[in-house]
């Protein structure tokens, strides 16, 4: 069984909120504005999810207009470092293909090499009891 909680007030958490954004450097997260109500994140956003959600709403609005108001010079090198990251990404997954195909050859190879030997030795499994 949980502890109960004791909620804080609608107009408690606005006033964190407007504490937090105006301490903050960068867009308020529902995590922070739980953490400063003095509640988990889950439990936060099970008891006010419209306000979870419009710290949400705003902290990806404002992060979005960041990056729409960037130097195209910025955004260009932003650009070209998540093309290369992607291409490398795709370069080891397929490399990560290949060492578990190997993986896979040499486990049946090594399985059928031991029944070969031992056979050869003369080695002879007794059932289980």
């Amino acid at each position: 069984m949980t502890r109960p909680v004791t909620l804080p007030t609608r107009e408690g958490i606005q006033s964190a909120l407007t504490q937090l954004r105006t301490e903050a450097d960068c867009p308020v997260t529902a995590r922070a504005l739980a953490e400063r109500v003095g509640l988990t994140n889950s439990t936060f956003w099970r008891h006010f999810p419209d306000i979870a959600q419009q710290v949400a709403n705003d902290r990806r609005d404002r992060l979005r207009q960041t990056s729409e108001t960037r130097s195209p010079e910025l955004a260009n090198q932003s650009d070209d470092h998540e093309r290369r990251l992607r291409d490398e990404n795709t370069a080891l997954r397929a490399q990560l293909e290949l060492a578990v195909a190997h993986i896979q050859r040499l486990t049946i190879e090594n399985a059928l090499l031991r029944e070969q030997a031992e056979s050869v030795a003369g080695i002879r499994h007794l059932p289980p009891p």
